[in-house]
Formats: C-alpha cells, structure tokens, sequence
C-alpha cells in the first residue's frame, strides 16, 4: 500500500508518469537486451545482468505505463548523448 503510494499524486491519487531519466534508462536496458538476444548471447552473465537490470527499471516506471506520458522538466533541457561516447563505450 505505502508504495502504490508513493507513485500517485497526494492531491488527485493520479499515477504520476516517469521521468524522462527513468524512460531513459528503460529504453537503453531494453535496447541492450534486444541486442543480446540479436546475436544469440542469451546465455552470458552480461545478459542475465541486464536482464535483472531492466527489471528494476520496469518496476520503477510501473507495469501500466502508457509509454507515451512522461514527467516533463521545464527547467533544463534535455541532454541527449553523442553518437561518438555511446560508440568509444561499445568498442572496449
């Protein structure tokens, strides 16, 4: 009960959406597992990491999230990550 909660609005008892960070994450784990599973390594301890990772992830979303509603920021932009890092961090 506490952690149903915590997730809603203490004024209208709406579910509050996830941050932008929080859908963030959850695509990269997603994506990271997709990519496991694309090169058949689903049998690795890298996978099953991800695996419990993404998990995590989706508990704190919440399992009834629409996919589209997220907790917009105003005060900052977002930042997006270029192609570059992400690409130097895949090559090890």
């Amino acid at each position: 009960v506490e952690e149903e909660m915590r997730r809603k609005c203490p004024i209208c008892r709406a579910r509050i959406p996830p941050s932008k960070e929080m859908v963030s994450s959850l695509l990269t784990c997603r994506a990271h597992k997709q990519h496991f599973e694309f090169n058949n390594d689903t049998f690795s301890e890298s996978y099953r990491s991800v695996c419990r990772v993404l998990a995590q992830v989706e508990e704190e979303v919440g399992a009834d999230w629409d996919g589209v509603t997220v907790l917009e920021d105003d005060r900052k932009p977002a930042v997006v990550m270029p192609d570059y890092i992400n690409n130097a961090a895949l090559r090890r």
